[in-house]
């Protein structure tokens, strides 16, 4: 079910989704250890931007420690040790810049303005909707695990990372299981609202939350396009 939010979008979630895919593309081809800090750095600019301090200060703190890793790992004697470190450290590196892009992409948009970017670009509902499903679910997932971890901890059951490495059969089925039961239900539940909603209609529909682009969001775009080109 999509929930409608009059608050417009500071960018058009045009702009939003090739800024993300555009500097998500380029931090997981760029090989050279400058070229990799500058994408990092303009991710948290654009975090800043959005005003997600806290993931700018996590992703940030991860990528600085993990590039001092990188930096003094010639001092580890043990061939194999350092090549471990490396290949886990050019990994977590590049998974750092796409996790601040999709911060920035949460941020910025809402559920109903991007379908409205979908409606824009004349995306098929067979592209569309599996999107616009997957976008919704995040959010549930993650109240479901919230909720379920809340149960455990009343039943002193542990969470903790230990625990997983200890008793792994068994942290799946009190944490997984159940999340992909939910999740099931939840899939039965959206079908059910889709056929109730006329989604079989293939008319075309009417677009609730026109968008149209501005100076700001030509000003983002060929920034960024810009940044890229010159890496």
């Amino acid at each position: 079910m999509l929930l409608l939010d009059k608050t417009k979008p500071a960018l058009d979630p045009r702009i939003v989704g090739f800024v993300v895919i555009l500097l998500g593309i380029t931090a997981m081809f760029m090989n050279k250890a400058m070229t990799a800090h500058i994408i990092c750095a303009v991710a948290a600019v654009y975090l800043l931007a959005a005003k997600a301090y806290k993931p700018f200060a996590v992703y940030l703190t991860i990528y600085i420690a993990v590039a001092l890793l990188m930096a003094n790992v010639d001092k580890i004697h043990n061939t194999s040790a350092m090549l471990l470190i490396v290949s886990l450290s050019y990994f977590v590196q590049k998974l750092v810049v796409l996790l601040m892009m999709g911060s920035f992409f949460v941020r910025m948009t809402t559920i109903p303005y991007v379908l409205s970017a979908m409606q824009h670009m004349k995306i098929p509902d067979a592209a569309a909707v599996p999107i616009m499903v997957a976008l919704r679910f995040f959010p549930t997932i993650r109240e479901d695990y919230h909720s379920l971890k809340d149960s455990l901890r009343i039943r002193k059951v542990s969470l903790s990372p230990l625990q997983f490495i200890i008793h792994p059969v068994r942290m799946v089925e009190y944490l997984f299981v159940p999340i992909l039961m939910k999740s099931l239900r939840t899939s039965d539940e959206l079908a059910a609202s889709a056929l109730s909603r006329g989604f079989e209609h293939m008319n075309e529909q009417t677009i609730l939350y026109p968008l149209k682009l501005n100076a700001l969001d030509y000003l983002i775009g060929a920034l960024s396009t810009l940044i890229v080109a010159a890496l």
